[in-house]
């Protein structure tokens, strides 16, 4: 592994520990962190979360001691998350991947084809009004189904959006906690990282992602596998060497990080 090689375990991280996750040293660091289950609760609809209101300026604190290398990487759209970010203006990966927002400007996929994602949401739409419990969530470069409200449309939720995944080339599905999701094939949070940790302003920093659900598992063990720390938030199996309990306990190990 080419971080621990280079000696991240001992010169990027502190023998001392906050709930039980190393304390890493921030001003080496790159810091990815979800936000939905991460570093906010879920809520039964994507619009109906609840922030907590020092959120906003801890991540601005972490972003000055890691010198800018604090990226929210999410599933939600770029245009979506900016709301509940304040005045953050570092980077952001949206769509698992299929945007990134890097000095300002904000890049979509190119298989995100407009008129293709406008046509999947537009079915999409049609068909949870007419299965009450079912939220169709737009992103630019996708679509989401969501079942929280009623789990046993599960089922007839997967079914309908494997259909249009079938017969829309290009697009992949994909199971997230109480949704299924098409999005645009071949990317990942685990591939954006990748490419993000090549540019020169991150190159060299040790990795460190916070992450809650199944779709952060790959991002997880790429971290791992890189001598990195990664953090599951929640339950469930997972490659992650740190688990906490919950997003508050997440905002009070990066609080801790930051007043060290």
């Amino acid at each position: 592994m080419y971080y621990e090689m280079i000696g991240f375990h001992g010169e990027h991280q502190s023998e001392h520990t906050v709930d039980g996750v190393p304390e890493p040293k921030l001003d080496r660091s790159t810091l990815f962190l979800d936000f939905d289950g991460t570093l906010v609760e879920l809520a039964d609809r994507p619009d109906a979360i609840e922030v907590d209101p020092g959120l906003e300026a801890l991540l601005r604190g972490l972003s000055e001691k890691t010198r800018g290398r604090v990226v929210i990487i999410t599933g939600r759209a770029i245009e979506d998350i900016t709301q509940y970010l304040g005045d953050f203006d570092g980077p952001i990966i949206g769509g698992h991947g299929a945007q990134e927002r890097m000095s300002g400007e904000i890049r979509n996929h190119e298989l995100a084809d407009p008129e293709t994602v406008k046509r999947l949401g537009e079915m999409t739409h049609a068909f949870a009004a007419t299965h009450p419990g079912l939220i169709c969530e737009e992103k630019p470069t996708g679509v989401v189904l969501h079942f929280r409200q009623n789990e046993d449309l599960a089922a007839q939720a997967y079914a309908f959006l494997r259909a249009l995944s079938e017969t829309h080339e290009g697009f992949d599905l994909h199971h997230s906690k109480m949704a299924y999701e098409l999005r645009p094939a071949g990317i990942g949070k685990d591939v954006s990282m990748r490419r993000l940790m090549e540019n020169e302003h991150f190159a060299g920093t040790m990795p460190i992602f916070f992450g809650d659900d199944v779709t952060d598992e790959p991002a997880l063990h790429w971290v791992c596998e890189q001598g990195g720390l990664a953090v599951k938030v929640g339950e469930g199996e997972t490659a992650a060497g740190c688990r906490l309990g919950e997003p508050e306990a997440a905002r009070r190990t990066l609080r801790r990080w930051l007043e060290a």
